[in-house]
């Protein structure tokens, strides 16, 4: 249960700071938003680490380097979300970003890119699911 309000926090706070970051773009440029937010998210982040004297730097080296890039991912996600608030408005962006983090993780769960053990069969549910949702976009958009 725990996961599920994480979930929902997170959910509620990417619709929040996506609105925020489309007015700062209007102001200030998409990239200079993108650089203000990813600079602030930083030094949150920062804080709360040094706050909870967390010590779990030391574990950094047995990172596979290739997860090192999340944080660069972090810039163009940001791009591409500004982008989208300004053209599309915050409800078809946010919906469609479900639907493409759906796609996403369906296929990398099925490619079992997070290991052997984590492959999971795609059931005809799942594709429902994922349909209904395509769907309930192009209401959006209608």
């Amino acid at each position: 249960m725990k996961g599920v309000i994480y979930a929902v926090l997170g959910g509620a706070f990417l619709t929040l700071q996506g609105t925020a970051n489309a007015a700062i773009g209007e102001r200030i440029g998409t990239w200079q938003a993108a650089t203000l937010t990813q600079g602030t998210g930083f030094i949150a982040a920062l804080l709360i680490v040094l706050l909870l004297r967390d010590q779990s730097w030391r574990s950094l080296k047995e990172v596979k380097p290739v997860f090192l890039f999340g944080g660069a991912f972090a810039a163009f996600i940001l791009f591409s979300n500004i982008t989208a608030y300004h053209q599309n408005g915050a409800a078809l962006t946010v919906a469609s970003l479900l639907i493409a983090q759906m796609v996403a993780t369906l296929v990398m769960e099925k490619v079992g890119w997070f290991g052997p053990a984590a492959v999971v069969p795609l059931r005809g549910s799942q594709w429902a699911g994922l349909g209904l949702m395509v769907i309930g976009i192009l209401c959006l958009t209608l």
